[in-house]
């Protein structure tokens, strides 16, 4: 892999794409990865029937998460966010991937397995989410 497409490096932080442009061998299966999931990711609404969320991208500073499985491909994402571990108060809600990617600290989690977003919720805080049924059999 010799380049980042331009629609993949907006959904970088703009501080990690810079590591990951002086890594492209080394990273380019997680680019391809990330491009992949690009493709698919639902527009906004189209999600909003489903008992479970594509969790199509994570991004993540400390115990601040932002599960993402909408993207309208412009700015406008929505998703579910954990800000600061408070997950009581966490929600769902659009946000803004230009506000997203310029926080300096934020990451985009190259590394993370597609899965939905209750599964994911699930995984990180079992005692606060209940079992997705994407899960029930595993």
């Amino acid at each position: 892999m010799k380049t980042i497409t331009p629609e993949v490096a907006a959904i970088i932080p703009a501080h990690q794409l810079k590591i990951v442009k002086a890594n492209l061998k080394e990273l380019s299966e997680e680019i391809t990865a990330l491009k992949a999931r690009l493709e698919k990711c639902p527009d906004i609404k189209q999600t909003d029937k489903m008992k479970e969320h594509p969790a199509m991208f994570h991004y993540y500073f400390k115990e601040t998460h932002i599960y993402i499985c909408e993207y309208d491909r412009k700015d406008l994402m929505f998703g579910y966010t954990v800000l600061n571990g408070d997950v009581e108060c966490s929600e769902w809600g659009y946000s803004s991937l230009s506000e997203i990617t310029s926080i300096s600290v934020m990451q985009l989690d190259l590394y993370f397995d597609e899965q939905s977003i209750e599964a994911a919720l699930f995984h990180a805080y079992p005692k606060n989410f209940k079992i997705p049924q994407s899960l029930m059999y595993i």
